[in-house]
């Protein structure tokens, strides 16, 4: 499953539990694997401290929520972190043979 952030600010996703609805919601549909799209946030020039990220600060601040909340390792497999392609991080999800959702919440 892939997910655009596009258009969200990092507050309205990352700190304020939404990102664990999303999880928690993929993993109730079945899912073996979210993709989380929020860009690279290049687009206003290279910042110093993002040129090797392959980020902007929203996928900083995805990332910093995904490594270090451990409420969300009930639904993630906190080591199939992927951020290799630039603009999104990957994450493995847990199984869970028994889905019982069809389509995510609006958010």
């Amino acid at each position: 499953m892939e997910i655009d952030l596009h258009g969200y600010h990092p507050a309205e996703i990352a700190f304020n539990g939404v990102l664990s609805k999303i999880l928690q919601q993929a993993w109730e549909m079945g899912d073996s694997d979210l993709t989380l799209i929020h860009g690279h946030g290049r687009n206003r020039g290279i910042t110093p401290g993002l040129v090797n990220t392959n980020t902007g600060y929203f996928g900083l601040c995805i990332r910093r929520a995904l490594r270090n909340d451990k409420s969300l390792r009930q639904w993630i497999k906190h080591t199939t972190l992927d951020c290799r392609q630039i603009g999104c991080t990957s994450i493995g999800l847990k199984r869970n043979s028994n889905s019982t959702r069809k389509q995510l919440d609006c958010f």
